[in-house]
């Protein structure tokens, strides 16, 4: 009995050697990871302030008289730049991340707004490759929250970019949702950004998030970028307590969920009208792309108007509108832009023409002049509903 005895406790003797040797090692492992951190923090900040001077003398050469060939290496020196503060932003990121000195601030602040604003920033990189980018916000989302702007403004930025550089046709969609909470001091909302760009392989999903992972390296385009951006913004939504997730296949694109709680700061709504604001108005919308079509109409039904879509102005619609069968038309320049018939509706006392352009399309001023309004696309909810309200009292009746 003492021999088991003494061999229990030898035993144990054993295994808690072992187990002070385990801690003893994780402890020297988290802090050589801190050490490493704060050395690359500290590198990438001092390599940050001469970057800067080269920028700012770059910037300065540029607008001095140079010659064609002077210009061209010029412009390859800036995009060089651009490349280097981008790599260095990244890595000093990371490495606050890694040694815990990334810190949360809260102050109230508009969602929406935030997130609108950063969408038509980079709307016109889109547009320019025939992207379509579509806005669709709920009118649950109250008017402010409270909690970090500008690291929920950094995941998106990361976020929306990508989509933009993965995506050749089709379009990117901006979903924002309310989603139940059981905190009564708490909102919680999905943010969701779904594009039909080139997608993923379930192995490249797997890696997206590793640092200076790059999944797209074997591939007719030239990507770039330093495979940086992802692993932030997972970390991001990690030190904000969120949630991601990541669906994507390959040819079809990629669907990024986040899901993120703020703190509750008032029960203004977004958008400070009933939902039967435009109950029995009839509408008649003109839009070629078919999920924009989709996100537009339910807008307007949700506020109770009546509409109608279709692809393009046939001679029965514009016999229809001429009749006064619709009270509003809502036309996208792609549409319309050539059709001289439609274009005649607008010198017609009572018919109301709102068009539709996208953020930055010009817009002669003589065609400008054809219309009751023009309305920038990506299409804000607040702005439409305000323009239609804002036509005579006698054409919402």
């Amino acid at each position: 009995m003492t021999n088991e005895y003494e061999q229990c406790m030898t035993e144990n003797a054993r295994l808690q050697l072992l187990l002070d040797q385990e801690t003893q090692e994780k402890e020297q492992a988290q802090q050589d990871l801190k050490n490493k951190s704060n050395f690359v923090a500290f590198l990438s900040h001092e390599i940050r302030n001469p970057a800067n001077g080269i920028v700012a003398m770059s910037q300065l050469l540029g607008e001095t008289e140079l010659t064609e060939e002077q210009q061209s290496y010029l412009e390859i020196i800036q995009a060089s730049n651009d490349s280097l503060m981008e790599l260095i932003n990244g890595i000093l990121d990371i490495s606050r991340l890694e040694a815990g000195k990334m810190t949360v601030t809260t102050n109230p602040f508009d969602l929406i707004n935030t997130i609108e604003d950063l969408i038509y920033m980079l709307a016109p990189q889109a547009f320019e490759k025939e992207v379509e980018i579509i806005l669709d916000i709920e009118s649950e989302i109250p008017l402010f929250v409270v909690g970090d702007s500008l690291k929920l403004r950094q995941i998106f930025l990361n976020l929306i970019q990508n989509s933009i550089k993965f995506t050749h046709t089709g379009q990117i969609v901006f979903e924002l949702k309310r989603v139940p909470s059981l905190q009564n001091d708490r909102i919680n909302v999905c943010f969701a950004v779904r594009d039909t760009g080139i997608g993923m392989s379930e192995d490249q999903v797997s890696k997206i998030f590793d640092v200076y992972a790059q999944v797209h390296e074997a591939s007719e385009h030239n990507y770039g970028g330093t495979g940086l951006g992802l692993a932030i913004t997972k970390n991001l939504i990690e030190l904000l307590d969120g949630k991601i997730e990541v669906l994507s296949e390959k040819g079809k694109g990629t669907s990024v969920e986040i899901n993120l709680s703020f703190e509750r700061y008032t029960d203004i709504p977004s958008i400070p009208f009933e939902d039967d604001v435009l109950t029995d108005m009839r509408f008649l919308l003109l839009e070629q792309h078919p999920l924009s079509r989709h996100v537009i109409a339910s807008m307007l039904e949700g506020w109770g108007a009546i509409v109608e879509c279709a692809e393009e102005a046939t001679e029965a619609l514009t016999h229809r509108t001429r009749q006064g069968e619709f009270d509003v038309v809502l036309a996208d320049l792609k549409t319309v832009d050539e059709d001289e018939e439609f274009y005649t509706l607008s010198e017609i006392k009572g018919v109301n023409v709102f068009l539709l352009a996208r953020l930055g399309e010009k817009v002669e001023d003589e065609k400008r002049s054809r219309f009751r309004s023009i309305i920038t696309k990506p299409i804000r909810k607040l702005h439409l509903l305000n323009a239609i309200l804002a036509m005579d009292k006698n054409v919402q009746e």
